[in-house]
């Protein structure tokens, strides 16, 4: 695996030639398209906005259907908040947890902060912050978990928080809104 850094370094060497040579552009928002026409000087007609969607896994669960899940994460059906993404700066996570830390502490352990998500670059102050809420009970780290159980925490969450401070597109508030969750975001970048 290539260091972070150097990654960058690869995509601003090779992205600019890239889109020199391509002959059309297809990019997932308007957001984008808007950075690629400014940054890169593209003409505007050749770069289409093709949309995203949430994939079919992602659907209203009924208690049912995702009661093995909650029981799993120790959490009761609509009484939990969510926050999906990456552990890293841009995700800024930092932020929900900071806000649910400011809710009374009866609401703070009747609505837990249910954090999934890998951990990325950049996380050892988030993970200091992270170990205080979680001895209270105030928060639940499953960490990485597959669509099928994301889809049980969308529907079973009072709400999304979603927080990120830069997304080309921004999936997860997509996928918690088809499967029936309220959404709490930013309104930043492509959100």
């Amino acid at each position: 695996d290539t260091h972070p850094v150097a990654r960058v370094r690869i995509i601003n060497k090779l992205l600019p030639l890239a889109i020199e040579r391509a002959t059309h552009i297809l990019v997932d928002s308007e957001f984008v398209r808007s950075e690629v026409i400014d940054h890169y000087g593209v003409r505007p007609s050749k770069i289409t906005t093709t949309p995203l969607a949430s994939r079919g896994i992602f659907w209203p669960r009924t208690l049912e259907q995702r009661r093995a899940t909650l029981e799993r994460n120790g959490v009761r059906d609509g009484s939990y908040f969510l926050c999906v993404g990456t552990l890293e700066p841009r995700k800024n996570v930092e932020s929900a947890l900071r806000a649910h830390a400011l809710l009374p502490e009866p609401l703070r352990r009747r609505f837990p902060l249910v954090l999934v998500g890998m951990h990325g670059w950049l996380t050892s102050r988030l993970e200091h912050e992270m170990k205080l809420p979680a001895v209270r009970g105030e928060l639940v780290t499953p960490g990485y978990v597959a669509d099928e159980e994301l889809a049980d925490l969308y529907s079973g969450a009072c709400a999304l928080l979603y927080p990120s401070i830069y997304e080309g597109f921004g999936l997860p508030p997509l996928e918690a809104m088809a499967c029936g969750a309220p959404v709490i975001m930013s309104n930043t970048s492509s959100l």
